[in-house]
């Protein structure tokens, strides 16, 4: 039935409608997951069909540890679909607040801090998975960095702790394939074009950079992180003009 009314694009029993996407959000069945629910969660979303109790019931559920963080610390795991996918789905709830205004200053400080402590403890870094579609954890949380930081109501003084993960995330071993470090770098220059490009945040890439130049001898993890830490800088360069900011 619930596949039935989402190739139908039937959303009127909004209620049950919700309960039912939100026990398959990680439906390990790329087509299910990733056609259906998700765009039906876009068309719900954006399309006015949820009130603004539903909205936020929504927002704190996904917020839970049932879901955005739900079995965290685990690899090569089925429960990163609905990590994931939560993610996901919260970036499209703080886009839809940008106009509509339901959140406050202290929610919007707590969905950074979840996202901020997703991108340091995720275990999971695969993009797509053969069998089961796009995993993408890392991916979909920069993407929800990236709302939350064009927020109204993100402040400048939440800015290190997003410097801190996304660098985190870029200082990594892992073989980055599916266009994840382009999409951490897009918050990073939402940063940059909010708030300028603070000297701490300088500092840390001048740290990341030296300590690789430091070393006479390359591992083949040197060789994955500098690759990371050169395509990160590369996006950014071409998303932010550094001129036009001054340092905070």
């Amino acid at each position: 039935m619930l596949i039935k009314k989402l190739e139908e694009k039937n959303y009127s029993d909004s209620e049950w409608l919700l309960k039912e996407m939100l026990l398959n959000i990680g439906n390990v069945n790329s087509y299910i997951r990733d056609k259906l629910i998700y765009n039906a969660f876009i068309g719900m979303i954006t399309k006015d069909y949820l009130t603004n109790d539903q909205l936020k019931n929504l927002f704190n559920q996904l917020l839970s540890n049932q879901y955005l963080l739900y079995g965290i610390g685990f690899k090569n795991s089925d429960s990163v679909y609905k990590r994931s996918f939560s993610a996901l789905v919260l970036g499209l709830l703080i886009n839809k607040d940008k106009e509509q205004q339901l959140l406050e200053k202290s929610q919007i400080s707590f969905v950074l801090d979840r996202a901020c402590f997703y991108l340091v403890n995720e275990q999971d870094r695969r993009g797509f998975t053969e069998e089961k579609g796009w995993a993408h954890s890392i991916a979909h949380c920069a993407d929800l960095l990236d709302e939350i930081i064009t927020h109204p109501l993100f402040e400048q003084s939440m800015y290190e702790k997003v410097v801190e993960a996304l660098i985190f995330c870029v200082n990594s071993p892992f073989v980055y394939e599916d266009d994840e470090i382009e999409r951490l770098s897009t918050p990073s220059a939402a940063l940059i074009n909010r708030y300028g490009i603070s000297q701490e945040f300088i500092d840390k890439i001048e740290s990341l950079i030296n300590h690789v130049l430091s070393k006479k001898t390359y591992s083949h993890l040197d060789t994955r992180i500098i690759s990371n830490i050169r395509n990160y800088l590369r996006a950014m360069y071409f998303k932010v003009d550094l001129e036009e900011h001054k340092q905070l």
